[in-house]
C-alpha cells in the first residue's frame, strides 16, 4: 500500500520539529507549535475552499500539496457534471421537441387528475397561455361529464371516448389513456374532424348516388314490365322516355368517375400549353348545338391567349360552366363568355340572366349532389356533379371559382388563374 506523500511530508514535519525541541530542551513546545500551524493552515485552506465553492469563480485558487490535488479533483468533477448536465438537457430538449412535433394533443395527468405537463399542440388547441393554466385539474377543461364517467372507468377497463372538443363544438376528438409510473396517466387526444367529414360525405355520397338513380330506374322497369306483359304494344314515347332516362344514368357515372378520377390526384394527365381560344371555340359550336331555346351566345376570347395545364380537365370545367348557364337560362337567355388577361390574373368567366342562385346556396353549391332546389338538377338533365368537378380542376391548377349571383336575375362564375399559368 502506497502511503501518500502529503503524510510523508507530515511525519517528516513533525519529525524535524521534535528534532529541534530536543536540540533547545523545548521536546514538547516546538512539536506542539507546529502541529497548531499546520492545522491552522489546513482550517485557512478550508475556508478558502467553502469560499470559492460558494462563489461564481471558475477557476481554484492557488495551492500547494494535499490541497491542490484536491482543488483539481473537484474542478474535474464539475466539468464532468456541467457535461452531463448539459447531456441531461440535450435529452430533456430533443424529447420536448418530439413531443411537441407529435400531431396529437398529448397531456401527462397525476393521480388526483391534475395536470402535470402537456405538448405544444395541446397547448394551442385549450388556448393555455401560462404554466398555471397547465397546473389545474383536467377536469375543469372538460365539463362534460361523459369525460369523468369515462375516465374513472379506465382504471378496469381500456376504451376510447369520442366527444366534441371544450370550446370548439366544430372539433371532434378521439380520447385515449395510458397508464404508466407514479400512478400518472397519459391522455392521447387525436382530432378526428376530418375522418368523420369524411365518413359523411362517404354516407351521403351513397345516399345520394342510389337517389339519383332510384327515379331512372324506377321509369324503366315500369316500361320494361309493360313490354314483357305486352310484347307486341311499342309506344316510341315510351322508348324516348326510357332512352332519356338512360342517357341521365350514363352522364351520372361518367362524372362520378370523372370526379374519382380528378380526386385521386391533383395532376391528371401531363401540362402542356393550351390553346384556350381553339378550345373554347370548340366548345361555342357544341353550345349553340345544346341552346335548343334560342339562346344568345356571345364569346369574348382575347386571342393568342395560352395557358399551362391540363387540357382535358380544363375542358371539362369550362364546358360544365357553359352548360349549366344554358340549363338555367331562359328562352332568349343571354350568356356572355370571356377568357381575358387582367393585371394580376387570367380569368374565364360565365354569365347568364338564368334563374341564380340563393345566396345562403352560394358557399355549398360546389359540394356535390348539392340542390339549391327540389330535383332542379333532374329537371333540367343535369347529374349535380359539374360544379364539384369544376372546383377540382381549379385547385389542382392553382386557381379558385368565384361565384356572384341574384335570385331571379342570373349568375356569374369566375375561374381566376395566377399569372404564372400564362404560356
Amino acid at each position: 500500500m502506497r502511503i501518500p506523500a502529503q503524510i510523508i511530508r507530515l511525519f517528516a514535519g513533525l519529525l524535524l520539529a521534535m528534532l529541534i525541541g530536543w536540540w533547545s530542551d523545548h521536546l514538547i513546545l516546538v512539536p506542539a507549535i507546529f502541529l497548531l500551524a499546520y492545522l491552522a493552515r489546513q482550517i485557512y485552506n478550508a475556508i478558502r475552499l467553502q469560499q470559492w465553492l460558494h462563489s461564481r469563480v471558475t477557476d481554484p485558487p492557488e495551492n500547494l500539496g494535499l490541497w491542490s490535488g484536491m482543488y483539481d479533483r473537484i474542478v474535474t468533477l464539475q466539468k464532468q457534471h456541467a457535461e452531463q448536465d448539459q447531456q441531461y438537457q440535450s435529452d430533456i430538449d430533443n424529447f420536448k421537441g418530439m413531443v411537441d412535433a407529435f400531431p396529437d394533443a398529448i397531456m401527462v395527468i397525476d393521480g388526483q387528475d391534475n395536470i402535470l405537463c402537456v405538448n405544444k399542440p395541446a397547448v394551442n388547441l385549450f388556448r393555455l397561455k401560462t404554466s398555471s393554466d397547465q397546473d389545474q385539474a383536467v377536469s375543469s377543461l372538460f365539463t362534460d361529464t361523459a369525460f369523468s364517467d369515462w375516465l374513472s372507468d379506465q382504471d378496469r377497463m381500456q376504451s376510447k371516448l369520442e366527444i366534441p372538443c371544450p370550446g370548439n363544438e366544430e372539433i371532434s376528438l378521439q380520447i385515449s389513456a395510458v397508464r404508466f409510473r407514479n400512478n400518472q396517466r397519459l391522455l392521447i387526444l387525436r382530432d378526428i374532424t376530418d375522418v368523420q367529414n369524411l365518413d359523411r360525405m362517404r354516407r351521403d355520397l351513397v345516399a345520394n348516388v342510389s337517389h339519383e338513380l332510384r327515379t331512372p330506374l324506377t321509369v324503366l322497369l315500369g316500361y320494361l314490365e309493360v313490354l314483357e306483359i305486352q310484347p307486341d304494344k311499342q309506344d316510341p314515347k315510351a322508348i324516348k322516355r326510357m332512352y332519356k332516362q338512360a342517357r341521365q344514368m350514363q352522364a351520372l357515372v361518367e362524372d362520378l368517375l370523372e370526379l374519382s378520377s380528378l380526386q385521386e390526384s391533383t395532376n391528371q394527365g401531363s401540362t402542356s400549353d393550351v390553346d384556350v381560344p381553339a378550345m373554347l371555340a370548340q366548345l361555342e359550336e357544341q353550345a349553340l348545338e345544346i341552346g335548343q331555346a334560342d339562346h344568345k351566345l356571345r364569346f369574348d376570347i382575347q386571342p393568342g391567349l395560352h395557358m399551362w395545364g391540363v387540357e382535358a380537365d380544363l375542358t371539362s370545367a369550362f364546358q360544365n360552366l357553359i352548360v349549366n348557364a344554358i340549363r338555367y337560362s331562359p328562352e332568349q337567355g343571354s350568356i356572355d363568355v370571356a377568357w381575358q388577361e387582367t393585371k394580376t390574373s387570367l380569368v374565364f368567366s360565365v354569365k347568364d340572366n338564368g334563374v341564380g342562385i340563393p345566396s345562403r346556396d352560394i358557399p355549398r353549391i360546389t359540394e356535390r349532389f348539392y340542390r339549391v332546389g327540389s330535383d332542379r338538377n333532374r329537371q333540367t338533365g343535369g347529374t349535380g356533379l359539374g360544379l364539384a368537378i369544376v372546383k377540382h380542376v381549379l385547385n389542382s391548377h392553382d386557381a379558385r371559382l368565384e361565384i356572384t349571383s341574384e335570385l331571379g336575375e342570373g349568375s356569374e362564375f369566375r375561374c381566376i388563374f395566377p399569372l404564372s399559368r400564362k404560356a
